[in-house]
């Protein structure tokens, strides 16, 4: 320790030395005098006390948008399988793909009826189906006699997305008897009053099975019918429907329907027929409404009319009492196979084909309680080229008819009613009836009945085993003209049925159907009486 301080005393004189030097060359003089040791300490400091506050809260609210990458994930996800504990199964109902029908009657007749339905999964599906029915009561009237034989062949088949494709081809022919003349003094074979009618129809249809991801349903549909009959008269017809349905909301459809109309009808000389149409509409449904808003927009022979296509249908009580009411127009083509059709005792030969333009406001009400279901409407028509059914005496005594035209202004009401009281009894009616039926020319519409109804009822008993059934079809007198020119009034017809079916076993039955059991010969159309009571019975099967 004494060592270290000499050496810093020596030190110190030393550099005390050469500044007293450096001082003096520099002509400074000054003195150092040295107390003690150099000791740095630290001051002692004193605490200061803070006390720390929050900062105020921030309250306003601030909208934050997040970004998130889209990014699909694959995983398999076993469905999980609901197996409830204690609960008996019900008794699966029988299904069958084939029917047939086979059964004879009084008077002559004859019912032929098959049908089968095929199938493959999810990829393909279809139907044929044969019918012929015949019947002759020339013991009665002379030459009252038809028979008729249909088929048809269809089958869908379905494709990769949500696509698919429907083709049918369908073979009509129908032999009817002109059997209107006095039988008491003439008298004509069979192949002298004989009328046949022979059709075949081709369709098909592209159109998407299931909705599409953009609520988009669409159809392509083509169809062909050739029509001819006995006497050489022939007409061809060609449809092709344009459609498509855009929903919004999954409740609201937008479509857009597109149809060409061709019709060529040729017997001495050849016409044609020729429509197209542009059919919108929009459709809004709510809990208490349902408004459709559209139009009809047709083209005939450079002539454009518009129809309106609109209805409001609002709901008083849910579904139990509905008020409607609507606008609607078309134009109806007359053609040979629609007249034959209505009647097939028809003398086209220098007849023209025309449209009826057709209006037709409505309201009314309507409602289904479930067990109850009906409806009940108002109406008012203004028809235009209206086709009426005259009577055309031919030169040889037979009764045949001819297409009159008129305009019509026409007041109607109309009735529908469906009764499910229980389970195993189903009644049904519909009624019609022409308040006011005004033409411009014609005395009387030429016909057509003023008044027709019908009502049915169906009774399953015995387990489904067997069913019940009766009908009433009822209809006014029909005005004509008779060979002297007197309008006439034919009376009424009420047509009482009765019938039923019993399966002896699952695949087997019996049928027996009893006609006009109060024997009404009623003239639809003059001078061609109906045929009386009549029955018809066999047996069924099914697989």
């Amino acid at each position: 320790m004494v060592f270290h301080h000499k050496s810093l005393f020596f030190v110190l004189a030393f550099f005390a030395v050469m500044q007293a030097a450096h001082a003096q060359n520099d002509k400074v003089t000054g003195s150092v005098d040295i107390y003690k040791d150099f000791d740095a300490r630290l001051l002692e400091s004193n605490k200061i006390n803070l006390t720390p506050t929050l900062p105020p809260i921030d309250t306003t609210t601030q909208k934050q948008e997040y970004i998130v990458p889209p990014r699909p994930l694959s995983m398999d996800y076993e469905t999980p399988k609901l197996r409830p504990l204690g609960m008996r199964s019900g008794k699966k109902e029988e299904t069958y793909n084939g029917f047939a029908k086979l059964g004879v009657g009084v008077p002559k007749a004859f019912w032929g009826e098959a049908g089968y339905y095929f199938g493959s999964g999810d990829k393909f599906d279809g139907k044929a189906w044969l019918r012929h029915n015949s019947l002759n009561a020339e013991k009665s009237v002379e030459n009252q006699r038809f028979f008729n034989t249909d088929g048809l062949l269809s089958a869908n088949v379905y494709l990769s997305q949500n696509l698919a494709v429907e083709g049918n081809v369908g073979y009509s022919f129908d032999r009817v008897h002109f059997y209107g003349y006095n039988i008491d003094t003439l008298s004509f074979s069979e192949e002298r009053t004989r009328q046949d009618f022979k059709m075949i129809n081709i369709g098909g249809r592209l159109y998407n099975s299931e909705r599409t991801d953009a609520d988009l349903n669409f159809t392509v549909a083509p169809r062909f019918y050739l029509f001819n009959d006995f006497f050489s008269n022939k007409e061809t017809g060609f449809e092709l429907d344009l459609a498509a349905t855009k929903w919004f909301a999954e409740k609201h459809p937008l479509r857009v329907g597109i149809r060409t109309d061709l019709t060529t009808f040729d017997d001495t000389s050849k016409q044609k027929l020729n429509n197209i149409y542009l059919q919108p509409s929009f459709t809004f449904h709510s809990d208490i409404l349902k408004l459709k808003v559209g139009g009809n927009f047709a083209s005939n022979r450079d002539e454009f009319t518009i129809f309106p296509d609109a209805e409001l249908t609002l709901s008083v009580v849910g579904n139990g009492f509905q008020i409607f009411a609507g606008a609607n127009g078309d134009l109806r083509k007359n053609t040979y196979r629609s007249i034959s059709e209505y009647n097939p005792f028809i003398s086209i030969r220098g007849t023209t084909l025309r449209n009826t333009v057709f209006r037709n406001y409505f309201a009314g009400i309507k409602g289904d309680f479930g067990f109850l279901e009906y409806s009940g409407q108002l109406g008012y028509s203004k028809a235009s080229d209206l086709a009426l059914y005259q009577t055309d005496f031919q030169s040889s005594g037979l009764t045949r008819f001819g297409i009159v035209y008129d305009t019509a202004k026409i007041t109607s009401i109309q009735a529908t009613v469906k009764v499910h009281p229980f389970e195993a009894l189903i009644v049904t009616g519909t009624l019609s009836q022409y308040l006011t039926f005004e033409t411009n020319n014609e005395v009387h519409p030429w016909g057509l009945p003023k008044l027709e109804g019908n009502f049915n009822a169906v009774m399953t008993v015995l387990e489904g085993k067997a069913k019940l059934r009766g009908g009433l079809y009822i209809a006014d007198g029909v005005w004509f003209r008779d060979v002297e020119g007197i309008s006439r009034q034919k009376n009424a017809l009420f047509d009482l049925s009765v019938g039923g079916n019993y399966y002896f076993t699952d695949n087997v039955g019996a049928f027996i159907d009893v006609n006009n059991i109060l024997n009404n010969k009623r003239e639809r159309w003059f001078n061609y009486p109906m045929v009386g009571l009549n029955f018809l019975a066999g047996i069924t099967a099914r697989f």
